[in-house]
């Protein structure tokens, strides 16, 4: 699911920088899709919400 990159954060801010991190080491290139929050939330054992507030702080930058 995860492909080349790993998310293992717990917390939203954790999330989105494991993101962050994934793309700034090239192993998320621009247009590849994000897990569905669901799946990535069930995943890591966390509340979808959690995953929602990761994605959203990935927009706003």
């Amino acid at each position: 699911m995860l492909g080349e990159y790993r998310i293992s954060g717990r917390r939203a801010a954790d999330i989105a920088a494991d993101v962050e991190q994934a793309v700034g080491r090239g192993e998320l290139g621009p247009g590849e899709v994000l897990p569905p929050m669901r799946e990535l939330a069930a995943d890591l054992g966390v509340n979808p919400n959690t995953v929602a507030a990761a994605y959203r702080t990935l927009r706003e930058r």
